[in-house]
Parts: structure tokens; C-alpha cells; sequence
């Protein structure tokens, strides 16, 4: 369980599993926005308990979800480095906790939301718009192969680079010019597996006669509950 990628989902029996997703996008949106809006460090304090919380409540250990967020740390350092240039320390440090709890919270959903149900999720929440012309459907299936798709990438990654490094590559070692000029046979294997993907997926979709435009049925209707 600690090698869990970014936005892998891990299966629970826990009251945030249970939840609607449609409930849980509503309830990230506002938690995001509230966090946006956050101008006091105390308030920062909170959300972090409060996800704190919620973590124990979906039983997923919070190393977890902490390791799973390794590859969005990038962001929050260049976050520090910028404020730290444009403003105070203090400042700095705001910014980039309140930008770290930020991202958490994101994590969490894909973390304890199968890609199923939460593109089943936001399939209901978008078919409203069919009405203007909105591609509902084809949207919701679009980001919920993505999401299914970023902790595969991220495994076919790591077992690339394994298999470079065992070959003798040194993709930790010179300039930045260097590094990134290393990375170049992980990048193009990585693009040739997910070409290779999405046309194995294009030709299973066709072989069931998929059709977007024709009405489907779920499994498990969502029904809106106390």
C-alpha cells in the first residue's frame, strides 16, 4: 500500500467510500474554495485537522496519502521559492501549506472514489447541459479513463526507469541540461505504451459496440440519501 501512485484508487469499507460521489465532488468544490479563500494561519490549522479526520474516516493511513502526493511537492516548493522572492518568509510558508492542503484534499477523492463511480458521478452531475449541447457523457468517460489511467502511467514509469537504471543509466547525475536529456529514453517508451493503450482500448470500446450518442443503463443508479 505505500507504493500507491497519484490518484490510485484504494478500496475501504469505510462511511467516505459509502458517500455519493456526486456528494463528494460538491463537498471537494466547497473545501477547495474555502481553502482559497483561507487568509488566517489558524483557519489553515483546521483544514488540516479536519482532513486529518477524515483520512481516519476513510481508513486510509495519512503516510499513504502523504507519499501519494510526492509528485504534486514540485509545485508547492516552487510556490515557497516564488512568495519567498515576492514577499515575507511567513508569507511563503502560507502559501505553500495552504497550497499542500489543498492538493491533499484533491487526492483524496480519486483515493477513495472507484474511477467508475466517479465518472458515473460527474456523467449525472453534466447531463443537465446536454440540453445546450454539452457533450456530458463523452466528458464524464473522458476523465474517468484518465484518472484510471494516471496510477497505470505512473507504474509503467517506474518500472521504465528501473529498467534503464539497470542498464547503466545515469538519470540523477550532471547539469539540469543533462538530466533532463537522460529522461529522454523513459519519455519515448512511455508515449509509445500510452499510444499503445489508448488504441487497445479504442479497439475493445468498438468490439462491444459502444456508442456514445445511444442512452445507457447503470449497475448502480444513483439515488440521492440523507
Amino acid at each position: 500500500m505505500i507504493n500507491v501512485h497519484l490518484g490510485q484508487y484504494i478500496p475501504a469499507d469505510s462511511f467516505v467510500h459509502k458517500l455519493d460521489p456526486r456528494a463528494k465532488l460538491f463537498g471537494l468544490i466547497f473545501m477547495l474554495t474555502a481553502i482559497f479563500m483561507t487568509r488566517e494561519y489558524f483557519s489553515v490549522v483546521l483544514w488540516a485537522v479536519l482532513l486529518v479526520f477524515i483520512v481516519r474516516a476513510s481508513k486510509i493511513s495519512l503516510r499513504v496519502l502523504l507519499k501519494s502526493s510526492r509528485p504534486v511537492l514540485y509545485l508547492v516548493i516552487f510556490t515557497f521559492i516564488f512568495n519567498l522572492f515576492m514577499s515575507k518568509f511567513s508569507h511563503a510558508i502560507f502559501m505553500s501549506a495552504r497550497l499542500f492542503i489543498l492538493m491533499l484534499y484533491a487526492l483524496l477523492l480519486p483515493m477513495t472514489t472507484a474511477p467508475l463511480e466517479l465518472a458515473d458521478g460527474i456523467d449525472s452531475l453534466l447531463t443537465p447541459l446536454e440540453k445546450i449541447g454539452f457533450p456530458a457523457h463523452e466528458s464524464s468517460m473522458m476523465i474517468g479513463l484518465a484518472m484510471r489511467f494516471i496510477p497505470l502511467l505512473a507504474y509503467e514509469t517506474d518500472n521504465i526507469i528501473k529498467a534503464q537504471l539497470s542498464r547503466g543509466a545515469r538519470l540523477d547525475q550532471g547539469n539540469l541540461f543533462q538530466r533532463v536529456k537522460s529522461y529522454f529514453p523513459v519519455l519515448i517508451p512511455l508515449f509509445v505504451i500510452i499510444f499503445r493503450r489508448a488504441d487497445e482500448i479504442a479497439l475493445a470500446m468498438t468490439a462491444r459496440g459502444y456508442n456514445p450518442k445511444k442512452l445507457r443503463t447503470r449497475r448502480k443508479p444513483l439515488i440521492w440519501k440523507f
